[in-house]
C-alpha cells in the first residue's frame, strides 16, 4: 500500500478489511472488528454498558458517512471490540 494520504479509497478500505481480521501486529497494536449496530450515540452508550459488565473493552465510532459534528449525539454508530473479544461479544447482545 502506498502512503495513506496517497493511497486510493480501495487501497484503504482493502488495507483495513484485511487489518481487521489479522488481530495483534507484532508491535502489539490491537485490531477492531464491528459487533454491533446503534441508531444513536445514546443506544451505543447502553450497548457498551452491556459489553463493560461483562470486561469486554470496547469503542464507539460514527457510522461512515453520516461524521456531522454539528448533529453530536444523533446518526448511527459502530461499536467495535478487539478481534479476540468478538465471538464473546457477538453472543453477549444476541
Amino acid at each position: 500500500m502506498r502512503w495513506p494520504w496517497r493511497a486510493s479509497r480501495h487501497e484503504r478500505n482493502a488495507h483495513r478489511a484485511s487489518a481487521a481480521v489479522t488481530g495483534p501486529t507484532e508491535t502489539g497494536e490491537l485490531h477492531l472488528v464491528k459487533v454491533a449496530y446503534a441508531s444513536n450515540l445514546t443506544e451505543a452508550e447502553l450497548i457498551q454498558g452491556l459489553l463493560r459488565q461483562e470486561h469486554i473493552p470496547s469503542m464507539v465510532r460514527r457510522n461512515g458517512g453520516f461524521d456531522v459534528p454539528d448533529l453530536l449525539a444523533a446518526g448511527p454508530r459502530d461499536v467495535l471490540v478487539p478481534v479476540s473479544q468478538a465471538d464473546r461479544a457477538r453472543e453477549l447482545l444476541a
